[in-house]
């Protein structure tokens, strides 16, 4: 059965309602006609260049992006401008794009850190920073087993898939168990893990000021990269949305983009 955009906008607001984000996010229809009908669709963390180009040789119709292309408004919309010239892009290609931002960070049972807790085996999970049932940032919870620190960043490792991480270490710790986690630009609830008693604390773009929080205290901070701890949702995404898109019986191929990459590396 066909399907329209806005039907795969619906799918994604039962999983993370376009309501429950920030107010200075920008969510749902980016870009495009939410009536038109839709049979390919990509996910990706960001509407880069190579996102797109990727998606005009695939022939996708509908590009699910974490990251919204557009933030603030545009004044100008020209081949000049990079945002400007992706919308370009998108329209002439007849490329939809929907952006779920912070509704997906802050969904308690299909969001991206429930996922990650989920990875990491985590028991008994709350919300660290709840705002109404079921919606918040971040999640607590404890590991089957207290593991040594040294076995904890082993295992961050391998469910991030990355090599180098950075970590605060004030007072080191031979076992961890209760662990906190945060996706993307989180060192605002850094306070939050700490009242939560939070052995750890896995979160993206820690400052040095910032990481200064935690002197003298219990907790340790790992900042996995804001892109590493965001990307690794996009294939559980997937399977969600393959499973509500099978369950209407709509005739709708979805893929992971490629082409998502970070804008820093390491090197």
């Amino acid at each position: 059965m066909v399907t329209s955009i806005s039907k795969i906008m619906k799918i994604l607001d039962q999983l993370a309602p376009f309501e429950t984000a920030e107010s200075w996010d920008n969510v749902g229809m980016i870009i495009g006609n939410p009536s038109k009908q839709t049979t390919r669709i990509m996910l990706a963390l960001d509407l880069s260049d190579d996102v797109i180009s990727e998606a005009i040789e695939e022939s996708i119709d509908l590009i699910i992006t974490h990251h919204p292309p557009i933030f603030k408004g545009l004044k100008h919309v020209t081949t000049e401008d990079p945002v400007g010239r992706k919308v370009i892009q998108c329209i002439e290609n007849d490329i939809a794009v929907i952006s779920a931002h912070t509704n997906l960070d802050k969904s308690g049972e299909h969001g991206i850190n429930q996922a990650i807790g989920e990875a990491f085996e985590l028991e008994s999970t709350t919300l660290l920073v709840p705002e109404v049932e079921g919606v918040g940032f971040g999640v607590v919870g404890k590991l089957p087993e207290p593991i040594s620190l040294d076995a904890f960043i082993h295992l961050t490792k391998q469910i991030f898939e990355i090599e180098t991480l950075k970590i605060t270490d004030y007072q080191p710790k031979e076992k961890v168990q209760r662990i906190a986690v945060s996706s993307g630009a989180s060192a605002d609830f850094i306070s939050d893990a700490i009242n939560a008693k939070a052995d750890v604390f896995i979160l993206g773009d820690l400052k040095y000021h910032e990481a200064q929080q935690v002197e003298n205290t219990d907790l340790v901070l790992i900042d996995v990269g804001h892109y590493e701890s965001e990307v690794f949702y996009l294939q559980k995404l997937k399977e969600k949305l393959d499973m509500q898109i099978m369950s209407q019986g709509y005739d709708v191929m979805t893929m992971v983009s490629e082409q998502s990459k970070p804008v820093l590396y390491t090197v």
